[in-house]
């Protein structure tokens, strides 16, 4: 769809973004080649996308792959997302919040996602659809350049963090590009990437249920000015004397910070842990990242 008929649907419905929601449209077609090429679909492929705005990417990949499940938390964009998508387009519209879905539920279950998501739910949807979803082998994701940052970024950094963490201990980050701020509307105050990751074999992933990793990630990260002993003693409701123990089993020692060990590193832990029963479901009941 071209620039100007994306404006124009803004128009001819009356939209105006809603900042609260941090929409930016996207208004420029001539991405849309260039995530369909680094996507990479198929005519089997089954696609998820989150934040469908205006439908100009849903109805592109719609045109490319067996289905799509739309996602778009204002229902008030229906009208002008159903004008976009027309008669007959292999699309179902799920109008509610990605983060409280039954994504397991979904059928077709997707192998792909492609989406420009809202910065606001960017890295805690990354985070659940890794857990969730893992029909899905590659993610070609629009966010935030401070998202993307932190999707890559390695121990130490001051941006390495859970979301660092997760994303490189299921997946490998592929491709990174910069997005010009004038593909949206409105311009958004800052910049944007272009990310994909590729799903890792099951093989080469962390051999623990992810709700447990989730549990020692987000108590070690949790209070990033304690040393990883203290954060996960607190954050775990254990012994600082087991914790250090265990810290030992795997090579680490009792004083460092969450953001100085590697994901690896990380995930050794986790793995400790819970061989030792000293995780709980309990424990892994917040989300995000």
């Amino acid at each position: 769809m071209p620039r100007q008929v994306s404006l124009a649907r803004l128009a001819e419905f009356g939209v105006r973004p809603k900042r609260e929601l941090g929409q930016h449209f996207l208004v420029d077609d001539n991405i849309i080649a260039v995530i369909l090429d680094m996507a990479r679909c198929g005519r089997e492929d089954v696609v998820l996308e989150v934040g469908a705005g205006l439908g100009v990417l849903t109805a592109a990949l719609a045109r490319e792959v067996a289905h799509v499940h739309a996602f778009e938390v204002d229902r008030a964009l229906e009208p002008a997302l159903r004008a976009t998508l027309g008669e007959g387009a292999r699309v179902s519209l799920h109008f509610e919040d990605v983060l409280q879905a039954s994504l397991e539920r979904l059928h077709p279950a997707p192998s792909l996602c492609v989406s420009n998501l809202p910065y606001q739910v960017a890295g805690a949807f990354v985070v659940e659809a890794l857990e969730r979803l893992p029909s899905i082998r590659r993610y070609c994701l629009m966010v935030q350049r401070e998202v993307a940052e932190r999707m890559a970024a390695m121990a130490g950094s001051k941006v390495y963090g859970q979301l660092s963490v997760w994303v490189q201990l299921y997946t490998r980050v592929i491709d990174t590009r910069p997005l010009s701020r004038a593909i949206f509307y409105p311009r958004p105050h800052v910049d944007s990437s272009l990310v994909m990751l590729e799903r890792k074999p099951q093989q080469d992933t962390p051999s623990i249920p992810p709700r447990f990793l989730r549990a020692v990630l987000q108590a070690a990260f949790g209070q990033r000015r304690k040393i990883v002993a203290n954060a996960l003693a607190s954050g775990l409701g254990l012994p600082r004397a087991v914790v250090e123990e265990v810290l030992e089993s795997v090579g680490l020692g009792p004083g460092l910070r969450a953001e100085q060990v590697d994901p690896l590193g990380l995930a050794a832990l986790a793995i400790a842990l819970a061989k030792r029963g000293l995780l709980t479901p309990a424990q892994s009941q917040g989300k995000g990242a």
